[in-house]
């Protein structure tokens, strides 16, 4: 299994390292005071709302406004008045009228374009809620070292602990002497079944095969019947070796009864009962220590689901996540948003943001980029908003705010809208906090 100490640190740990490290750092003092000062304004997160006939932006420092956008193609910004010391981290439409925030610290708040509520605490850690998902007025939320919950109305939230995972039954790549790793690890002994036979007779432990279940590999010590071709089940706790649950989930798609969790270590993992039971997909087994893809966003519509991550890694389910299909990676720059779009043709193909600017869409099995140095993009981007005209956001870093145009052919246009400022409205903050938080 994966050395944690061997990740590539920023690139990889993206989305918490992004909300850790500018959340609120405090000197060793009895007063404790936040002294910073934005220089910029970061669209973090975003979200339309119908409600509000606009974009609700959030992002650090407590950003927290509408932005809309003219038919001159000119944003204008405006803020509501919000704790300073707070940084929003996710957001997600929870109604018409009113959406669900999370923070660096895993509060989550509720905000109704008057009142913010907060809404308590979903971890006992001081961690970034990085994604939320409604359906259905039901919730789901993630972060951060295992941060799980989930809510029945949106308001009141319960954690959620992931026990054990199933891996379903694998054919081994080969029936000869050989290793394999499966790409997790703390598998539990008791749980592994092996289906295989070498001369007719069922394996030997510690003779024919060895099994490491703290790292996750097994070495196959003789040649093998080719049938039944050699199989593997088993059960495993989330996290590194030797090291339950310290795992950062950082996207969360939520449909029907279907909930899939995907982060760190490239595990995507599904449940169907209400976060009883959990399933691992995408299964990869492979001869020496994989180099598993860190997944940072991912967004679904009906059966179609698109997962990004660091290094562009991109994949693609069509079957609600039962089974992926890995796309080429656009560039080896992270990855921080997607969203599926309809392009001029009518077909639906994703569109990605990521590190300095980097915008396209897929199509025709290649990407196509937009000219960073033409739109003059030096921050980055992170949030595809599709608007009701049919139009497609993108923002991020430094109030960054794209337009996607699709016209009657599959080509897409690209352009860059100005942000202005208008006055701030101010907002009324009520504390709702769960009993004991």
């Amino acid at each position: 299994m994966q050395n944690r100490t061997k990740r590539p640190f920023l690139h990889a740990m993206w989305p918490a390292v992004f909300a850790a490290a500018t959340s609120t750092a405090y000197a060793a003092t009895e007063e404790l005071k936040d002294n910073r000062s934005p220089l910029v304004v970061d669209f973090t997160t975003a979200t339309y709302l119908p409600g509000q006939k606009g974009v609700l932006v959030a992002g650090l420092h407590g950003l927290l406004g509408a932005l809309r956008v003219d038919d001159e193609g000119v944003a204008e910004l405006s803020r509501f008045e919000a704790n300073e010391n707070i940084d929003f981290t996710a957001v997600e439409k929870l109604t018409n009228s009113e959406v669900l925030l999370g923070t660096s610290t895993g509060r989550l708040y509720s905000f109704d374009g008057k009142t913010l509520t907060d809404l308590g605490k979903i971890t006992e850690f001081d961690e970034p809620v990085l994604d939320i998902a409604i359906s259905g007025g039901k919730g789901w939320a993630v972060g951060s070292r295992g941060m799980l919950a989930k809510s029945a109305d949106g308001r009141k939230w319960d954690p959620v602990t992931i026990t054990e995972i199933q891996q379903p039954e694998v054919k081994l790549p080969a029936n000869t002497a050989s290793e394999w790793y499966f790409g997790v690890a703390n598998i539990i002994p008791e749980t592994v079944k092996i289906t295989a036979t070498k001369g007719g007779a069922p394996l030997v432990a510690d003779t024919d095969y060895t099994f490491y279940p703290d790292e996750g590999f097994i070495q196959i010590n003789a040649d093998l019947d080719a049938e039944p071709a050699p199989s593997i089940s088993f059960q495993f706790h989330p996290g590194p070796a030797f090291k339950h649950d310290d795992v950062s989930w950082n996207v969360v798609m939520f449909e029907g009864d279907n909930v899939t969790i995907a982060g760190e270590f490239g595990m995507i993992v599904q449940s169907a009962d209400g976060g009883a039971t959990w399933t691992r997909r995408d299964s990869v087994f492979t001869p020496k220590e994989p180099e598993q893809p860190y997944w940072i966003t991912g967004t679904q519509e009906g059966k179609t689901m698109v997962l990004v991550g660091a290094a562009g890694a991109v994949h693609r389910s069509t079957d609600a996540g039962l089974t992926w299909t890995r796309l080429p990676p656009p560039s080896a720059e992270g990855l921080f948003g997607v969203a599926l779009i309809k392009d001029g043709s009518g077909s639906t193909v994703p569109v990605i943001a990521g590190a300095v600017g980097m915008v396209g869409t897929f199509v025709d099995d290649q990407w196509l980029l937009a000219d960073r140095s033409q739109l003059k993009l030096l921050s980055w981007l992170k949030n595809p908003v599709k608007m009701p005209n049919g139009t497609t956001l993108l923002l991020g870093g430094r109030q960054t705010v794209l337009v996607l145009k699709c016209g009657l052919s599959a080509a897409c246009e690209w352009h860059r809208v100005p942000v202005k400022t208008a006055g701030d409205v101010a907002i009324a903050e009520t504390l709702d906090r769960t009993p004991g938080d």
